[in-house]
């Protein structure tokens, strides 16, 4: 079944050959890619709207200002899902499109990044070598600043995932202090947490008993709050942001189960299925809070919150006489709720 999918994906993909080349001179002039390289493209078009006939013309590659071609539904949501299991055919298409990664409105770059972040998500260090090299090639050449920025985000991922760490921390950094857009100060601020998150674990592995170490709980301290502090960042500040704020609060999952905190862990997994349900991390969180033990949820102090509010909502309220004025009144009104809210808005549904 796998085979007949993909024997159907390269006939469609086929299609993709159909492309609009805009010219210098401003004329366009649709057809058929038979062939291209860095010299010249022919490209078969039709004669006339019966009959079939085709002609081939020879386009001069420096004559070339634009080129758009169709993308079909099959290429579209391939584009979209790059997973591992796709590495194959995304590689198909990066070879095929490669050489028109500079020229306006071709899909190169956007075909680059996804290629990259599946080749990223695989975790194999061959497959983290190749993705740098095409993040890299997209970043510099790619016509669409979309792309490039896409393309810098997934370099700094590669560099981190390649033990470069240092590097990746300092142009994250400078990236943050730019805030060159909202979406890149995000997946900047995500990168640097990511950094942190590996100095913590190191330290605690290095660092069992830090709690009996003066010299070493200042150093604890300020690495747990440094990367709380960026992964939490999205859902502080940027709610609406669902994917960004869903895995940065994942992120802190991770730092409070590493730090025995449990409690958190749980109240934060609550919050991600309840403030960000659609995203990908909220199945983690649920599968988390399912696994518990009967010892970590009896550690649950936010249920007892809960329970505690439940009750004085049902106390009953003395309600003042029909005859009581507001001064002789014993009534007093319901008290604020004190709880400030710990993220920022939450995604409006469309």
């Amino acid at each position: 079944m796998k085979l007949l999918a993909y024997i159907l994906f390269i006939a469609t993909a086929s299609a993709s050959d159909q492309a609009t080349l805009a010219l210098k001179n401003g004329t366009k002039r649709t057809g058929e890619i038979v062939f291209a390289d860095d010299h010249q493209i022919r490209l078969k078009i039709p004669l006339g709207e019966q009959g079939g006939a085709t002609a081939t013309i020879s386009i001069t590659r420096s004559d070339l200002a634009a080129i758009d071609f169709l993308i079909e539904p099959q290429m579209e949501e391939l584009l979209s899902s790059p997973t591992p299991s796709r590495i194959t055919e995304l590689d198909g298409l990066w070879t095929k499109f490669g050489q028109w990664l500079a020229l306006p409105n071709s899909p190169t770059g956007r075909i680059g990044c996804a290629l990259g972040e599946a080749l990223l998500a695989s975790s194999h260090s061959q497959n983290t070598k190749k993705a740098l090299g095409i993040f890299k090639e997209v970043e510099a050449k790619s016509w669409n600043l979309a792309d490039r920025e896409r393309a810098k985000v997934g370099r700094l991922q590669s560099m981190l995932a390649s033990g470069k760490a240092t590097e990746a921390m300092s142009e994250a950094k400078d990236i943050a202090v730019n805030k060159e857009n909202a979406s890149l100060l995000i997946e900047a601020k995500f990168i640097m947490a990511q950094a942190r998150h590996k100095d913590f674990l190191k330290f605690l592995k290095e660092n069992p008993r830090w709690n009996e170490d003066s010299r070493a709980i200042p150093e604890r301290h300020q690495i747990y709050n440094e990367v709380l502090e960026l992964y939490l960042y999205p859902a502080l500040f940027m709610g609406s942001e669902s994917d960004s704020a869903a895995r940065g609060l994942w992120g802190a999952v991770d730092i409070y189960r590493a730090s025995g905190e449990i409690p958190l862990a749980m109240e934060t997994s609550r919050d991600i299925t309840t403030l960000y349900p659609d995203s990908p991390y909220a199945s983690k969180a649920k599968e988390f809070l399912s696994q518990l033990t009967p010892e970590q949820t009896a550690m649950d102090k936010e249920k007892e919150g809960r329970e505690a509010l439940a009750m004085a909502a049902s106390t009953p309220v003395p309600v003042a006489s029909p005859t009581a004025t507001p001064n002789d009144s014993h009534e007093t009104p319901n008290p604020k709720s004190t709880k400030k809210k710990k993220y920022g808005n939450p995604p409006t549904k469309n």
